[in-house]
């Protein structure tokens, strides 16, 4: 009997990657089985199912129209649900292919970065990673979000070596579909779009027509979305209303002075203003400011606190508890923080390393700058620095190669020098 050989290419190796991936993060769900509670995972579920039934995007406890979170996970989910899977239990499991997916993309990104190993290596820590392993097991809108951010770093990634108009007008389609799963991503417009139609344009003329066709292909992909939220709401939405909504959380007493400070508190939000959800949103958006207005003093600490609690070094026992009521299961949270730390540290050294000079570099921060910028004005979390988290894989990958590298550099025999020619006879 012929014994099976591991495969030596590529795309077999990853395929064996993706294979276990997907087994980790079944085998998550089922081990797990973390209940919905009554976060946004359970508003997204009952969305999906208004949707499945032909409501359309309507609100999951009034008898109204929503906008409260960005259309295209509530639509795979409904899909989910026409297909007959519409327990979340089940959804959790048709998630974890799509979680699966996200580590092949990961890798192939890392692959056009460094090499076929560094693919490898980014792509067997995506699929072991707990941070990703949870967010894929938690039916949030982070697992198809995560598609279309690495993928749009793929496309941007290789159009740093051949730009033109269809690879730029490419990566702003994607950047818009991951802005139609979570809203955050429109952030990517100013810190990837712009940035690579300047510094690929080889002059004014041209760098305008690329960053028209990258900002032209986002503003296409959200139009049909925005333009259903101003027929339906009395004040404009243009992705979803909970953009707004999260200041009020943010900002209050329990996070500037409580025990959540630096963190987001349900409690916070007092009172429900009057009006539709796109009035109460804008409602809820000015007491949250206000607020901030009038304790500017503390606003330092409580930046710093943010900061703290998305690298997960300020009450992290406390992070986990939060991350539990999001969906995720406290044990692989705990796994996650020092696979975190692991991580950033590899991360770090391959960004000392490799520098920003180049443009090509800057896709991989681009994405972490986004999250850095989200968790210090929103507040800090585990949930709102998903976007960071693959290029952080592939930034570990490279160091990771680097030291194994060097390491077999270091243990190669230096070859003996040859013994001195004979003097002739004479």
């Amino acid at each position: 009997m012929q014994r099976l050989r591991p495969p030596t290419s590529f795309r077999g190796r990853l395929l064996l990657i993706a294979g276990a991936a997907l087994v980790l993060r079944v085998a998550y769900v089922a081990i797990v089985r973390q209940d919905l509670g009554f976060g946004d995972a359970y508003v997204y579920w009952l969305d999906a199912q208004h949707l499945a039934d032909g409501k359309g995007f309507q609100h999951p406890f009034e008898d109204a129209p929503t906008a409260e979170h960005p259309p295209l996970h509530i639509v795979l989910l409904a899909g989910l649900n026409l297909l007959g899977l519409d327990g979340y239990q089940e959804q959790k499991v048709a998630l974890a292919f799509v979680g699966s997916l996200t580590v092949v993309l990961i890798a192939l990104l890392a692959r056009d970065v460094a090499g076929e190993r560094v693919g490898l290596i980014a792509g067997g820590l995506a699929a072991v990673y707990p941070n990703l392993i949870t967010a894929d097991g938690s039916l949030m809108s982070e697992t198809l979000y995560l598609v279309f951010v690495v993928a749009a770093l793929i496309v941007a990634w290789r159009f740093t070596r051949r730009p033109d108009l269809r690879g730029l007008a490419l990566v702003g389609a994607l950047v818009g579909l991951a802005a139609l799963t979570r809203g955050e991503a429109i952030a990517l417009v100013p810190l990837l779009i712009l940035p690579l139609a300047w510094f690929r344009g080889p002059d004014l003329r041209r760098r305008v027509a690329l960053a028209t066709a990258g900002v032209a292909a986002f503003v296409v992909v959200l139009t049909p979305w925005t333009v259903r939220n101003l027929t339906v709401f009395e004040e404009p939405v243009l992705i979803s209303s909970n953009g707004n909504a999260v200041f009020v959380g943010a900002n209050c007493d329990r996070t500037y002075y409580g025990d959540l400070i630096g963190s987001w508190a349900f409690s916070c939000y007092g009172t429900t203003p009057p009006g539709d959800e796109s009035q109460r949103s804008n409602a809820y958006r000015e007491r949250g400011l206000e607020y901030m207005r009038d304790h500017l003093g503390r606003l330092p600490l409580v930046v710093a606190a943010r900061a703290g609690r998305a690298l997960e070094v300020y009450r992290p026992g406390q992070g986990v508890f939060l991350q539990a009521t999001e969906g995720r299961a406290a044990w692989p949270a705990r796994l996650g923080i020092g696979a975190f730390w692991a991580l950033l540290v590899l991360a770090v050294g391959a960004i000392v390393r490799l520098g920003v000079r180049r443009l090509d570099h800057w896709v991989l921060l681009a994405p972490i700058v986004m999250a850095t910028i989200t968790c210090l004005t929103a507040y800090g979390s585990t949930r709102l620095r998903i976007a960071a988290e693959p290029s952080l894989v592939v930034l570990a990958a490279i160091s990771l190669d680097a030291l194994w590298r060097g390491a077999r550099t270091r243990r190669r025999p230096a070859r003996s020098a040859p013994p001195p020619a004979s003097a002739p006879a004479g």
